[in-house]
């Protein structure tokens, strides 16, 4: 089980200094303003009430700004928190992604993938796929088969060339100027800004507004 600080254990704390550093206050200023009116004379106990009054002002914006500081001190913390967990789960992602390379229909998802990218290229003509060094061995000799299956009627051509990436595929058209990335890597970089968030929802769903809720509330 994680030993790492909740954000109502965090938040407790905040609470719990807030309050010491408020008792710490106002004793500091009833100290002062009894020793005042045990020792000055009637026209300097006024004059020291009001002192009294002007610094348990200050206090009290002393008090806030320390709050306030403190306060800020802790969502950073909480953000690099919660931004480090987020790309531990990232390289999880990544990991699983490489385990879905050993299981069986890993196959048919490269199929999928070349279909959706044919489909994506069809103005195209004289396509060239590439595929990662792992996969492009343990596929070569099933290309012809998974054009005529995935993009019936296309020429696509496996280049010999490896892509550097960890699966998936990439198709392109002859001359490079035209390319549908849809290796892990490509894929993930497109959808980055969906799985910081959904990754997020996932971990800390409290931060996450409502509808029409402010995300402060």
């Amino acid at each position: 089980m994680s030993t790492e600080p909740t954000l109502d254990d965090l938040e407790q704390a905040l609470m719990d200094r807030a309050r010491r550093l408020a008792d710490e206050y106002l004793a500091r200023a009833e100290s002062t303003r009894e020793r005042m009116l045990r020792d000055e004379n009637e026209h300097l106990r006024v004059r020291e009430e009001r002192e009294v009054f002007a610094a348990e002002l200050e206090a009290e914006r002393l008090y806030r700004s320390k709050v306030q500081a403190t306060e800020m001190e802790l969502r950073s913390e909480l953000d690099r928190r919660r931004w480090d967990m987020v790309q531990q789960l990232k390289k999880s992602m990544s990991q699983r992604l490489d385990d879905i390379t050993a299981h069986a229909d890993y196959a048919d998802l490269l199929q999928q993938f070349l279909g959706a990218a044919a489909k994506a290229l069809r103005d195209e003509d004289g396509l060239v796929a590439q595929l990662c060094e792992r996969d492009h061995a343990r596929f070569a000799s099933e290309w012809p088969t998974w054009v005529e299956s995935a993009a019936p009627g296309r020429s696509i051509e496996l280049s010999a060339e490896h892509g550097n990436f960890s699966g998936g595929l990439l198709l392109r058209n002859c001359d490079d100027t035209v390319r549908v990335d849809h290796s892990f890597e490509g894929r993930m970089e497109r959808l980055e800004d969906q799985i910081n968030l959904v990754l997020t929802a996932e971990l800390f769903p409290i931060l996450i507004a409502k509808p029409g809720v402010s995300a402060d509330e």
